[in-house]
């Protein structure tokens, strides 16, 4: 049985066919509600100016570099934990050799 599927998904409007693992199906359809989710959030705060009205494009780069923000937020306070954790290791390691007989 093949484990990939294809789903479409629709943001702002437009119908996106993707092949995906089987299991990863309910990730990328919360994805998809997410970001249309953002998209009309951002329509409803920036309208654009009488010059320059934006376009789902400009909505869709918008909610990207949230996304991508969020992300990279995310990986620096792992990082960040990862090296406290090596610290503490390395101090309870430490300490045990001194107690140790």
């Amino acid at each position: 049985m093949d484990e990939h599927l294809i789903i479409n998904l629709r943001v702002a409007d437009m119908r996106y066919p993707l092949r995906i693992k089987r299991q990863e199906e309910e990730v990328f359809r919360k994805a998809a509600e997410e970001i249309d989710y953002k998209i009309v959030q951002y329509k409803n705060y920036f309208t654009g100016d009488s010059s320059h009205s934006l376009q789902n494009s400009d909505y869709m780069a918008m909610t990207a570099i949230q996304a991508v923000a969020e992300k990279v937020e995310h990986q620096l306070r792992a990082d960040e934990f990862e090296a406290r954790m090596k610290e503490l290791t390395q101090e309870l390691e430490n300490y045990l050799r001194g107690h140790v007989k």
